[in-house]
């Protein structure tokens, strides 16, 4: 049995990054009472790429990996280059989409949210435009991977609409944001050690841990203020119905 087949099914096992996930096997409830699983082979939340193998790459390739979603600032993309940027890889398209681009430009100079919380409300109500051209990315045939440093802020709220769109319920959403505490722990507080140094104060423990918490807060605002995942994606985002449609379709694994 190869080894990728005796870890629990969502975790991919590679050897270049630790946090990429699959979004299938969450059950989902549609609008007409209908239940089911999301699809495997649809989509994929991940962290950094940048140290990927080329049994890794291979390995993606094998599960149908058509495009790569990369929501880093340009600061991180200059620094630490994605393997499937300029063409590198024949039929895996890659897209950059900066998200929180100022906070992350800056290695957080300018300013350190109080708590992650802060930050996902920030990007719900602020960088709806790149919410939108995340979801229009979202909507081809074969599987996508939507990634960030990471794989638990920007990935996460991308992920927290993306299942809530399907109907994948709340409690399963902060349980799948949360599952990156078990992988990226380590790595995490390094990089707020790194931060602690660079800055020269003690950055907030809340940035660099996944507290359900957080996420349970960002999905009780969106409700709150949106109604829905469908709502603000459709109202405050501005994403065409039938790509909504398709993107929901394919991730239940009903799309014809």
């Amino acid at each position: 049995m190869d080894k990728r087949d005796a870890v629990q099914p969502r975790r991919l096992m590679l050897k270049g990054a630790r946090n990429v996930r699959d979004l299938g096997g969450y059950l989902f409830e549609a609008s007409d009472g209908t239940h089911g699983l999301t699809a495997y082979g649809s989509y994929l939340r991940g962290d950094s790429l940048r140290r990927l193998t080329a049994a890794d790459i291979a390995y993606l390739r094998e599960l149908g990996l058509v495009r790569v979603i990369d929501v880093r600032s340009a600061f991180e993309v200059r620094y630490s280059p994605d393997p499937f940027s300029h063409g590198h890889h024949d039929g895996i398209d890659y897209i950059h989409i900066p998200m929180l681009d100022q906070l992350n430009s800056s290695g957080m100079r300018s300013q350190v949210p109080a708590c992650m919380f802060d930050t996902y409300r920030k990007l719900l109500d602020e960088d709806a435009g790149e919410v939108r051209a995340v979801f229009e990315a979202l909507d081809t045939s074969g599987c996508v991977l939507f990634h960030c440093r990471a794989g638990k802020d920007r990935t996460g709220v991308i992920a927290m609409l993306l299942l809530g769109l399907a109907g994948v319920a709340d409690a399963d959403i902060v349980a799948d944001y949360a599952a990156t505490g078990e992988y990226m722990t380590t790595s995490m507080w390094i990089q707020r050690s790194l931060a602690t140094v660079l800055l020269r104060k003690k950055v907030p423990r809340s940035l660099f841990i996944a507290d359900p918490r957080e996420m349970e807060r960002a999905c009780a605002y969106l409700r709150k203020t949106y109604g829905s995942a469908y709502q603000y994606l459709r109202g405050r985002a501005g994403v065409d119905e039938q790509v909504l449609e398709r993107v929901t379709a394919r991730l239940r694994g009903t799309l014809a």
